[in-house]
């Protein structure tokens, strides 16, 4: 990795297993780690230069720039984005939200209004009723399969999206400020930052207190690449993210 691209380059990531690759490397002290929601309100409040943030806020905020080849994705399940429910998807009801995570929200919401339409009623709480349906991401989704052993179905939304569309999901990507110098040689870094970390996957996975789980998580659900079939799923996701009214008009992403 070349240090000096990334010298005095404000970097923020969102605080989950999934994005350590991508980060491994870096001093933690200079690296913000946040839930996706408060990360995406520090990039857009200019206090980070360069942030591992969610593709709904990349095409919400309008950002223009974005690191090339590199994402959190997956293609099927990714394990730790679903609804628990104690029943079938796709019955309308209610499904209690996590606040934590707009990105995924909205991939809830187009995935409802798109492929199962119906009198959905969606409630912002982080504390959902016992037994009530809940939308869960991130670490806490993977702490609550480790929970509950049986009595809920898990409905992964990477694998509802995949089987709908064909395609993988990209659920973050590095968004680089407008303005900000170097952006090709900041992109650069952070590609090889993405090379040393997956080559660290066992030894990341291994600090958490689940190794061989954390191990399956990182190599066989989440993906790291941001390839043409990435890039075509963003296009949809947008697509279908401004028919159903979650998106404005977006600018056109470049990716360096």
């Amino acid at each position: 990795m070349n240090p000096a691209a990334l010298a005095g380059v404000r970097v923020g990531s969102v605080s989950y297993l999934n994005a350590k690759p991508l980060i491994w490397g870096l001093d933690p002290a200079k690296v913000v780690l946040e839930v996706p929601a408060k990360l995406t309100n520090s990039f857009e409040a200019g206090k980070i230069d360069v942030a591992l943030i969610p593709l709904f806020e990349i095409l919400h905020l309008g950002v223009e720039k974005v690191v090339d080849d590199v994402a959190i994705a997956c293609l099927g399940p990714v394990h730790s984005v679903f609804v628990a429910s104690r029943g079938q998807f796709g019955v309308p009801g209610e499904i209690y939200l996590d606040p934590s995570s707009r990105s995924s929200v909205a991939l809830l919401q187009v995935l409802l209004s798109e492929f199962y339409p119906g009198d959905w009623e969606l409630v912002a709480s982080s504390n959902p009723p016992v037994n009530a349906s809940r939308l869960i991401i991130g670490d806490p989704a993977l702490e609550f399969r480790a929970r509950h052993d049986g009595g809920w179905r898990y409905h992964d939304l990477g694998e509802l999206w995949h089987s709908h569309t064909g395609l993988p999901f990209v659920f973050a990507a590095w968004a680089l400020r407008s303005g900000l110098k170097d952006a090709a040689g900041v992109a650069g870094a952070l590609r090889e930052v993405k090379v040393d970390g997956l080559e660290a996957r066992r030894e990341i996975a291994s600090k958490t207190g689940d190794p061989s789980g954390s191990y399956e998580y990182l190599t066989r659900y989440i993906r790291y690449d941001l390839g043409a079939k990435e890039k075509e799923a963003i296009l949809l996701f947008r697509e279908l993210a401004l028919r159903h009214g979650l998106l404005a008009r977006t600018a056109e992403l470049d990716f360096v």
